[in-house]
């Protein structure tokens, strides 16, 4: 299957962010016919005969153990996230810290006359708000389906995007992660090297001034979340300014729309994250394409330590929720604590801070390669000069 030439998707969506081995099974299992194939090497010859025959039978036996380590892992795995789905005790207790932090960063915002400090705290509760949000529409914070719509009805005049057009948006994320023939607005790297250099000079001047990290994040964060569809945003990004105007008052309204603007430029950044750490996850065609691979080895795992934590909520484990969305945000971090210590992300993509920050600076494939190769091997992910020569990419 061919992957979509450069410039069919549109350059809206350059703004838009948001262990198993290749096909679900661990490929480092060949030491029978890895020794056997050394043993006739060293006699200057090839396996043959009872020999090749011999190391068929190891395989088949070593492939038949790994397959059913893996199997045991998805077992264990999905046991473990069957116990932390929504629980509604918590989900309350939760949302109520949510309309507490939100409420305490709208005073101090006032009282302050819109502080950067009040700003910026704002914006992280605007972020945290947001996960609730997608929570809401995944039907996973709460219990009930219908109380979860209602949830996110409500909150997507506070997070200026719309509940149904996230729905639609979102939920083919989901289904086709990792499939590179597939469009995905979620995604923040389109191109590779070689698309780019075969590029018109308009489009790669467009991209290197619009895809800049610097740049990007912002300009993201103001794309998806002021300026896009204003026919179908437009309506719940008025009300809540409209009613600060008129009784907190221009100043209020103001700051608290530049916490708007930082929360998703910070949303952004964490869309960017979740997919976009090296080793990427691409296959090409759906026939390649595993769940399971897809959220273990697409998915970032990025433990952030208090108080972030208490602004991301849970966002940073994004290998769980691509493995079953149905865990909430607010049940995530004690998820993948239990996960962890019995050791079922040994090969999930865990990483750490000064890697997350390289990972920032990303912006096309190296070379020409979007998805795996024949072998399995992954693509990679470069930044632009001059970030790249200060060493600011993953690996």
């Amino acid at each position: 299957m061919q992957t979509p030439p450069l410039g069919e998707t549109p350059l809206q969506n350059a703004f838009v962010a948001g262990f198993l081995g290749q096909n679900g099974v661990r490929r480092s299992s060949s030491v029978g016919r890895a020794t056997l194939e050394s043993s006739a090497r060293f006699k200057g010859q090839r396996p043959r005969g009872i020999t090749r025959r011999v190391t068929a039978e190891l395989q088949d036996v070593a492939d038949a153990g790994v397959n059913a380590d893996a199997g045991n892992d998805r077992r264990r795995i999905t046991e473990l996230l069957a116990k932390y789905r929504a629980n509604d005790g918590e989900a309350w207790g939760s949302l109520a810290l949510t309309v507490l932090l939100w409420s305490a960063a709208l005073f101090l915002l006032h009282v302050t006359g819109g502080n950067w400090a009040a700003v910026i705290f704002l914006g992280l509760c605007q972020v945290r708000s947001f996960i609730v949000f997608h929570d809401a529409a995944h039907l996973s914070f709460f219990e009930n389906a219908d109380a979860n719509r209602t949830l996110a009805w409500v909150l997507q005049f506070f997070v200026n995007y719309s509940y149904e057009e996230w729905d639609e948006n979102h939920n083919p994320h989901h289904a086709h992660f990792g499939d590179s023939t597939v469009r995905d607005a979620s995604l923040t790297v389109f191109f590779s090297e070689a698309e780019l250099e075969a590029a018109p000079w308009p489009l790669r001047l467009a991209h290197r001034v619009i895809r800049d990290p610097l740049l990007f994040f912002p300009l993201a964060g103001l794309f998806v979340f002021f300026l896009n569809k204003p026919h179908r945003h437009g309506p719940y990004r008025i009300v809540i300014p409209l009613i600060l105007w008129f009784t907190l008052g221009q100043q209020t309204t103001l700051a608290y729309l530049a916490a708007a603007l930082i929360g998703g430029a910070l949303g952004v950044a964490c869309f960017h994250l979740q997919h976009h750490c090296n080793a990427p996850y691409r296959v090409e065609g759906p026939s390649s394409r595993s769940n399971v691979d897809a959220a273990m080895l697409g998915s970032t795992r990025i433990p952030l330590p208090f108080p972030l934590s208490v602004f991301f909520f849970g966002i940073e484990y994004h290998h769980i929720h691509h493995y079953d969305v149905r865990v909430p945000g607010y049940r995530l971090p004690r998820c993948d604590q239990e996960g962890e210590a019995a050791g079922l992300w040994r090969n999930a993509n865990t990483v750490g801070a000064w890697r997350a920050f390289k990972s920032l600076f990303h912006t096309q494939f190296e070379g020409s390669r979007k998805f795996n190769d024949a072998d399995g091997n992954p693509p990679k992910f470069v930044s632009f000069w001059p970030y790249s020569q200060l060493g600011l990419q993953d690996g």
